[in-house]
This record gives C-alpha cells, sequence and structure tokens, in this order.
C-alpha cells in the first residue's frame, strides 16, 4: 500500500506546521512497522527541501500548468464535478495520484486539492468552522476565503473516507451544519513536538540562561500570547486591557511578549495603537522564535493569555498545560473538555484580564489545583501511541476496503 501525504505547511504557519512534523515522526515509526510506503506530495521548492532534509520520499505535483488552475477552479461547481464524472474524465490531480500508484491521499489540512480528490480514497485533517460566526474577519473575507471554505467543507463531508477533528466539539459541528457521517470523524488531539524536546533537551540546555539571553528579566511577571498576527486572534483586547491596568490602575507589575509571524500587517498596526497610549514599555515583539526559545518563554512567564475569537482548542493552550503555565483564555470558546482547566475571559470587559490574573495571584492553591490537573489531562491524552494508534486504525481500515476489488484500471 503507498499513501501519499500531501504537505503544504512552512514554519512561518504556525501551530499546523509543528503538527504536522510531529506527524512525520509517527508515520516514519508506522512505516517501519507495517508493509506500507509513504511519500509527501510537494508542490513548493522550500516544503521539499525541508521534507528531503527530514530523510523524506517526495512527489512533486505542479501547480503551476494552466490545465490544473482552470481544472481547479472549475471544480468547484458540482455540475462540472458530475459531468466530468460521467463521462470518466480524470483531472490532474487524480491522474498524478493514479500515475504514482497511490492508493490513499493525506491531506494534513483541509485542502483545496481535496475538491479534486473526488474519486481517489482520502483522509482530511479538519481545523475548525468558525466563518460561520466570524465570516466578517479579514481572513475569511480575503481572496474569497469564506466561499472556498464552504466548497471544501461541504465536499469533504460527502467525500472524505475519514475526517479527523480535534475535539468532540468540531464533530459536533460538522454534524450538526453540514450533515457529516458521525462514523467517518475521528476525533484526534493535535499533539504538540515541544513537550518531547523539552524533554530530550532538558538536561543539556539552561532555559533560564537562555531567557535572559533574550534580554528578559526572570523576576518579571511576563503576559505570554504565542500567536501569528492574525486579525481573529484578538492582540488588540491584551492592549486595551493593558492600558486600564497601566493608564487607569497605575499597575506597572506586568508586561506582554508577542511572538509570530505578521499577517494582514497587523503588526504595525498594534504597535500604532500602544505608542498612542504611551505603552511601548509594556510590550515586547518576536518575530519566529526557535523551539527552546519558546520553551524557556512558557518555563518563564507568569501566565498564558489567549483572547482569541477562533479555536475550540489550541496547541499553545495544550502546552501551557504540559509546562504548568496558568492559562486565560477567551470564555464560552474551548471544547467542553478544556475549559476547566483555565481561567475564563470575558471579552467584551477589557477589566477582566486584571480580575483574572488577581484571581491567579491571589489564590495558589487553586492555582495549582488547576495547572496540576490540566497536566494530567495533558498526559492522559496527549501521548505519541496514541496518535499512532488512531492513524494505525485508519490506514488499515483503508488497506482492507482495497483489497476487497481489484485496483487496476
Amino acid at each position: 500500500m503507498r499513501i501519499a501525504v500531501n504537505f503544504e505547511n512552512l514554519p512561518q504557519d504556525g501551530g499546523a506546521f509543528h503538527e504536522n512534523i510531529l506527524l512525520i515522526e509517527v508515520f516514519k515509526e508506522f512505516e517501519k512497522k507495517n508493509n506500507i510506503e509513504i511519500l509527501y506530495i510537494v508542490s513548493n521548492k522550500k516544503v521539499e527541501k525541508l521534507l528531503k532534509e527530514k530523510k523524506c520520499k517526495t512527489i512533486f505535483f505542479e501547480k503551476k500548468r494552466v490545465i490544473f488552475k482552470i481544472q481547479n477552479f472549475l471544480y468547484k461547481f458540482i455540475f462540472f464535478r458530475y459531468i466530468l464524472t460521467k463521462l470518466k474524465i480524470s483531472n490532474v490531480f487524480e491522474k498524478f495520484i493514479k500515475q504514482k500508484n497511490i492508493n490513499l491521499v493525506f491531506f494534513n489540512n483541509p485542502s483545496e486539492l481535496s475538491i479534486l480528490s473526488y474519486n481517489l480514497l482520502y483522509v482530511i485533517v479538519f481545523y475548525e468552522l468558525q466563518h460561520l460566526q466570524h465570516n466578517y474577519l479579514p481572513e475569511y473575507k480575503s481572496y474569497h476565503s469564506f466561499d472556498l471554505r464552504e466548497i471544501v467543507i461541504k465536499n469533504l463531508t460527502k467525500t472524505a473516507f475519514k475526517i479527523v477533528t480535534c475535539v468532540e466539539k468540531d464533530k459536533y459541528l460538522l454534524q450538526k451544519y453540514y450533515n457529516a457521517i458521525a462514523e467517518k470523524i475521528v476525533v484526534q488531539p493535535f499533539v504538540s513536538r515541544l513537550p518531547l524536546i523539552f524533554e530530550e533537551d532538558n538536561k543539556k540546555t539552561n532555559f533560564k540562561d537562555l531567557f535572559k539571553k533574550m534580554d528578559l528579566d526572570i523576576n518579571q511577571k511576563y503576559l505570554f500570547y504565542p500567536a501569528q498576527f492574525w486579525p481573529h486572534k484578538n492582540h488588540r483586547y491584551i492592549i486595551d486591557s493593558m492600558n486600564y491596568i497601566v493608564n487607569e490602575k497605575k499597575i506597572n507589575d506586568f508586561k506582554v511578549i508577542f511572538c509570530g509571524f505578521d499577517k494582514f500587517k497587523q503588526k504595525n498596526f498594534l504597535k500604532k495603537i500602544i505608542e498612542k497610549n504611551n505603552l511601548q514599555d509594556y510590550f515586547l515583539f518576536f518575530d519566529y522564535l526557535t523551539d527552546d526559545q519558546i520553551i524557556s518563554l512558557y518555563l518563564h512567564s507568569h501566565c498564558l493569555v489567549m483572547p482569541t475569537l477562533v479555536g475550540h482548542y489550541s496547541l499553545p493552550l495544550f502546552e501551557s498545560f504540559y509546562f504548568k503555565l496558568p492559562a486565560i483564555f477567551t470564555s464560552n470558546l474551548l471544547d467542553n473538555s478544556l475549559q476547566k482547566y483555565t481561567w475564563e475571559l470575558d471579552l467584551n470587559d477589557n477589566k477582566d484580564l486584571l480580575k483574572k490574573i488577581e484571581e491567579i495571584d491571589s489564590d495558589q492553591t487553586k492555582k495549582k489545583q488547576i495547572i496540576d490537573e490540566a497536566h494530567i489531562f495533558y498526559n492522559n491524552n496527549f501521548k505519541l501511541q496514541n496518535i499512532y494508534k488512531n492513524y494505525e486504525n485508519i490506514f488499515l481500515e483503508a488497506k482492507k476496503i482495497l483489497n476487497m476489488w481489484s485496483q487496476d484500471k
């Protein structure tokens, strides 16, 4: 059996990239123990180079061809797909997959290539569908992103062999809004690489020294927000909250650390607001950080603050569970299984961030109880063997199905 994994991510894609790099290691282990060959579909030379450095077998699919662009556009219309299927005409992606003798395609994100996979057996990872609730956000409006999301989701719920989601809440919403079949959906928590890296590097890396080398004060109370600068990440809330804390309450105890790639020119927009409110001394901006640098921030920050508008789960949240960092997260957003491990934040009240910080600081017993329980939850639910077993079950079920009929065309 040959499986092709579609890989489109680079480091600037944030959590999705790190999750998919971890999957490479899981799939390598799976490949060793089963009679299965795994290749990686790439359409970007940088991605191809990155994967070859990780000793992955790659196959290059050219997206710049005119025929692909035409078909990629036309396949978004159900009528056109229906006509081609009736005429038994394969699109260029299907032909590519068949020429490479691929039996199963694995999309590690909701790729629009899945629309061209109508006649293929494929598994797809699904992130979120909050474009329905927050359709006003620029990232959902730009380049017809909302419409494309709708087309991809409606297609994958009908044609995917399996859909992988991180939490039960997203499984429920796929069923509610898109009539997805429950048996098709596999709930698999997305696992971060950072805990594994920490366990490997802990003895040889002095994370406190690394923290200091970033010109950070070990005695300062830092509020940490590791998120790319998408509008839905809602960095603005933290700035407005700090304006209240510093300029109205005259509290100078806290500083904020932002890190991540800039999106939609948000960083300059945010910096102007900070300057307008004379808060420059209370905010630090980092671009892309190394894994060890991020670990040092988890180990020595005061708390994680995530006022995001989108996400029923979050890799930084899971990382905070592991590193025992108190997490302040948007209220009524997370999956039910996660809410009790956070201090929930009212985004309609800029005073609430200070309330939550004071709540954490004033009740050390409750703080210890929550972060200890969160750590136990992480250890119980984010084991590599769990990921391995779930994907093994998916791939072996596919293999069994494929063995039921001839694959010769």
